[in-house]
């Protein structure tokens, strides 16, 4: 794993971004951080070597551990471990019961400050002296992952046990010598004297347990500890076959979206159940759409009512439904509607797998997605929560919690970015920019406040991401606006001030972007980044001679720098300007880009590549990438990007006529 940030404001390195993406992607998908890997314990052999022992001494639990602290549990006068666990179970308690006939003490350690020295003197350390060696010792504020083990000092004196000195370096430098401490008892050191601690009894009875795995359970409820808005314009075929969109259904109040298949045998019996239950769903104002998956499709002509066998599906479930004794409304789930539910999901619940049937979703008025249910319901379980809805984010935080705890952060509870960036990539891109301008409007900038902190920050990423969408949406002085706030917000940000560089380019600002970016080369010369950002900016502004020239030192400084590489392609490829094109070094490099990693998944890349194909007048290779981009970028509803791809292909069938 790479070293995360020194701090909240500086940029992380794209190294560790990596590595925690690698180990976020672990998590989604149920893995263990360690490979499943049995904890180890090592001894020291006294020449340099270990050997392995933890089978030995039961330590090779097949937990996923993390914290380890030591102390004397049952003051018997051997050290005993707690131990924290990713997994369950979240801690166990070990207790050390080897019975070796050897002797120990320990010691507490206690400063003096009229001394210069703290009265928790971190840092301490210990020399003592038991027949001819010498052990030492240095009190810490912490040890191993996020634990702090007990600042008694714990001295294993072996068979003899006969202590001859004791001296101790005071964090202020002073050292001193300390007489009167013998084996087997418990001594407090204080800056100047010593208190001998009389050994105690055990304080309590640790007996052994076995954890206690609960039976599983067929429903996984997922209460959000803070609702999740649906986007708006999320719809689904009714049993006529037409389109009706989710926010008709929740203006009055809640619904209860459930998702089945008529070759479920769980989900025919659950919907008999909602059908029982129609009465009390309708007393407590819950509306029920139950909504079918068999024969996905995002096609339009879906259950197209012209089409004899949409007919016979519609009547077929319809058929269906009535045997059940299922009562509510109806209809059949269509691609789109599965996938923003399930990206959401994955937003908001870390390990998240594809959706199963039945699910169902308690979903309140407004279109606030606030209980999920995976797996068969209880209807009792469904009222209970539909009881307990717009009750206020404290009610949401106690009902979603399996036990009880402190809430930490009042700021920043959920990412809007992540929410945000569902509604992007699904085709929500007015719902993306309103979901952050709400959000923006109830966390304000505060005159004076301090730009760079935490909070700060923070919103930062905030604006700038709202900044990416306008630019997206070609509206570059609402996007220019953004990246200027969100620099304003994080100033010691490199790259944010860099990204507000080039929307001063986009935003038509000719003078004011060049002479910034000239800025940013004359103060980093040596950062390819800067040089990139300076090609950026002339490119944008239509000058492709300057761009090429700083893309090229960019490369001379690190050839392997992306953006420099993709820029000089595209000039090579594409240049207004014959004296700039060369088809065969614009493969070259193109190619060279392609091998970056993720390549191969970057519609933008294949493009460049396909027009440098072109270029070099390998005509039937520029147009097999052409069509696969083409296909890629609409697949990601990628606007922009097709445009640029349907404008190459018709240069290429021109080409090949």
């Amino acid at each position: 794993m790479s070293k995360s940030p020194l701090s909240q404001t500086s940029d992380p390195d794209s190294s560790y971004l990596d590595s925690f993406s690698q180990l976020a992607g672990r998590i989604r998908s149920g893995n263990s951080f360690s490979g499943n890997e049995r904890n180890s314990a090592f001894y020291n052999l006294g020449n340099g070597k270990f050997t392995e022992l933890s089978y030995s001494l039961g330590l090779d639990f097949l937990d996923d551990g993390r914290g380890l602290a030591i102390t004397d549990l049952d003051d018997d006068g051997d050290p005993d471990y707690c131990v924290t666990n990713r997994t369950a179970p979240r801690l166990r308690l070990l207790r050390n019961d080897l019975r070796t006939g050897n002797r120990w003490v320990k010691l507490r350690l206690y400063g003096d400050p009229e001394k210069n020295c703290p009265r928790d003197p971190v840092g301490a350390k210990v020399e003592m002296k038991v027949g001819s060696r010498t052990l030492f010792r240095t009190l810490y504020a912490g040890d191993s992952f996020l634990s702090q083990s007990s600042k008694w000092l714990h001295f294993g004196l072996g068979a003899s046990g006969e202590i001859n000195s004791v001296k101790v370096r005071w964090p202020s430098g002073h050292t001193e010598s300390f007489s009167g401490i013998s084996p087997g008892k418990k001594f407090i050191i204080r800056q100047g004297k010593t208190a001998e601690v009389q050994v105690r009894g055990n304080r309590t009875e640790l007996a052994s347990s076995v954890p206690t795995i609960p039976d599983s359970v067929e429903t996984t409820r997922i209460r959000l500890s803070q609702p999740l808005k649906l986007p708006e314009k999320l719809k689904y075929i009714d049993k006529n076959g037409k389109f009706v969109f989710i926010d008709d259904l929740t203006k009055d109040g809640p619904v209860l979206i459930n998702l089945w298949a008529s070759w479920c045998a769980p989900c025919l019996f659950e919907l008999g159940e909602f059908g029982t239950a129609s009465k009390r769903f309708s007393e407590a104002g819950v509306k029920v759409l139950a909504l079918s998956v068999d024969g996905l499709s995002g096609s339009q002509d879906f259950l197209n009512l012209n089409h004899s066998s949409s007919r016979d599906l519609l009547i077929e479930h319809g058929i269906i439904l009535k045997d059940t004794g299922y009562v509510g409304m109806a209809g059949f789930a269509n691609e789109r509607i599965i996938s923003v539910l399930n990206a959401l999901i994955l937003e908001a619940i870390y390990r998240h797998r594809e959706l199963p049937v039945p699910t169902s979703f308690l979903i309140d008025k407004g279109s606030w997605l606030t209980v999920i249910y995976k797996g068969p319901v209880d209807v009792d379980l469904v009222l209970q929560d539909q009881s307990k809805m717009g009750l206020g984010p404290q009610v949401a935080l106690l009902e979603s919690s399996p036990f009880k705890g402190i809430w930490m952060g009042k700021e920043f509870k959920k990412d809007p970015i992540s929410i945000a960036s569902v509604y992007r990539k699904s085709g929500y891109l007015d719902d993306a920019r309103d979901h952050l301008k709400n959000f923006i409007s109830s966390h304000k900038i505060i005159p004076g406040s301090d730009p760079g902190s935490r909070k700060s920050s923070q919103l930062s990423e905030v604006h700038f991401f709202l900044g990416e969408i306008f630019a997206e949406e070609k509206k570059f002085k609402d996007s220019l606006t953004q990246f200027k706030v969100s620099s304003h917000l994080n100033p010691s940000s490199k790259s944010t001030l860099m990204r507000k560089i080039y929307a001063l380019a986009q935003a038509g600002n000719n003078k004011a972007a060049i002479e910034e970016a000239l800025g940013m080369v004359e103060k980093f010369p040596a950062d390819p980044n800067a040089l990139t950002l300076l090609g950026d900016v002339h490119y944008t502004l239509g000058q492709s001679s300057p761009a090429a020239e700083a893309f090229t030192r960019a490369l001379k400084v690190n050839s392997k720098t992306i953006p420099a590489l993709r820029g000089l392609a595209l000039i090579r490829s594409t240049a207004e300007e014959q004296d700039l094109r060369n088809g065969k070094e614009a493969v070259r490099l193109a190619e060279f880009l392609m091998s970056s990693p993720g390549a191969n998944q970057n519609p933008d890349f294949i493009r460049i590549l396909a027009a440098a194909h072109l270029e070099s007048g390998e005509y039937m290779k520029s147009r097999i990438l052409a069509e696969k981009t083409l296909r890629m970028a609409r697949n990601e509803g990628l606007a922009s990007l097709i445009d640029e791809i349907e404008s190459l292909l018709i240069l290429i069938r021109e080409k090949q006529k």
